[in-house]
């Protein structure tokens, strides 16, 4: 695919891409089921109907790649660095900080816990949503919401412009650079983090660890954007391919948390885009979608605390397999609902910051 053909096919404001959206979507539900589960293990009740750690890992690696295609989207073509700035600060903090505040008084009227203290370094930690993030690095932080991801992905908002610079550069080249550079990155975690604050200890937790999903991101919108029904499936059956080649000669479980695994992740996120596209959905299948998709981010940061506050309130030991989906619904709707509430409230901050 080359870069002069896709060049010409130029991204407007209004562009969604389906099945974008649709991934999103999926992605909350699974790290939902996979935190959820985890929750009842560290609560002495295992339930096998989720894997705890690999169902999550698909779905962050999908919300990964979901992360760099909005964000090429978002650039439109034309890169300006004071307004890619102001948006990301305006897509994260407004609904980062609502929802901390909602959780910590929440907290405290349920608990009497406060969250806060007096440490500025701890509450800039926090300022910034990266506590989540540094809370293996950085000990006692005032945590409650966003987990690592949330730091993790405004790092890679700092990458990004490197990245699609690389891209519109020479695509051949950034492909090598990255790869390259999330090999050294995975492999020297411990000595990175002896030397560098901004480090999580897992491999697997850091930016530039996986920046070549970011670019996946790119380059899946690049393929999608030619509507090409044909191109479409020939991508898909390469990434099946591949799939079936790493599980035939490499690695022999696709469920697998090493850069094999996710790259068998990777490629079945190429493969569910490919092929959604070229299925027709009917528009009221659509709004669901696109409802569980805008609204994914506000009831991912809520969705740990209410986890684990449900955890902590029923009796889950007598629970069969119907009454373990059941309330996993049940999780994930309340998520939304909450989502629907405190949405609108950040919508209003991040118009007011844009506005600036």
């Amino acid at each position: 695919m080359s870069n002069l053909a896709i060049n010409k096919k130029t991204i407007s404001p209004s562009t969604r891409i389906d099945s974008i959206d649709f991934i999103r979507a999926i992605s909350f539900l699974m790290i939902v089921a996979g935190h959820f589960v985890g929750a009842l293990s560290q609560n002495g009740i295992d339930h096998h109907y989720f894997h705890k750690y690999y169902l999550g890992g698909i779905g962050v690696s999908f919300f990964i790649i979901t992360s760099g295609a909005s964000l090429y989207v978002s650039t439109k073509n034309k890169f300006d660095l004071k307004v890619y700035i102001k948006k990301r600060i305006a897509n994260i903090y407004p609904y980062f900080w609502i929802c901390y505040i909602c959780v910590a008084v929440f907290l405290f009227l349920s608990f009497s816990t406060v969250c806060l203290g007096k440490d500025p370094v701890r509450l800039l930690i926090t300022f910034l949503a990266l506590d989540g993030y540094l809370g293996s690095t950085v000990p006692n932080t005032y945590y409650l919401i966003g987990e690592w991801f949330t730091g993790f992905i405004l790092l890679v908002y700092i990458l990004f412009p490197f990245v699609l610079w690389l891209k519109n550069k020479n695509i051949y080249i950034a492909i090598t650079i990255i790869i390259i550079s999330s090999l050294i990155a995975i492999q020297n975690t411990h000595y990175i983090v002896e030397h560098f604050l901004l480090w999580n200890d897992d491999p697997f937790w850091n930016p530039i660890s996986r920046l070549p999903e970011i670019l996946l991101g790119v380059l899946i919108i690049d393929l999608l954007l030619l509507k090409n029904k044909k191109l479409n499936f020939f991508t898909a059956f390469i990434a099946l391919l591949y799939i079936i080649i790493v599980i035939t000669f490499i690695e022999n479980h696709y469920m697998t948390y090493n850069m094999w695994g996710i790259s068998m992740w990777a490629m079945t996120f190429v493969i569910i885009c490919c092929l959604y596209e070229n299925i027709i959905i009917p528009n009221s299948v659509k709004k669901i979608i696109l409802f569980l998709s805008e609204y994914s981010f506000v009831a991912f940061l809520l969705h740990h605390q209410i986890i684990y506050y449900l955890v902590t309130k029923i009796q889950f030991h007598k629970f069969g397999k119907f009454q373990f989906f059941y309330f996993y619904v049940i999780i994930v709707l309340l998520c939304y609902f909450l989502a629907y509430l405190i949405k609108p409230i950040g919508d209003k901050v991040k118009r007011k910051i844009l506005e600036l």
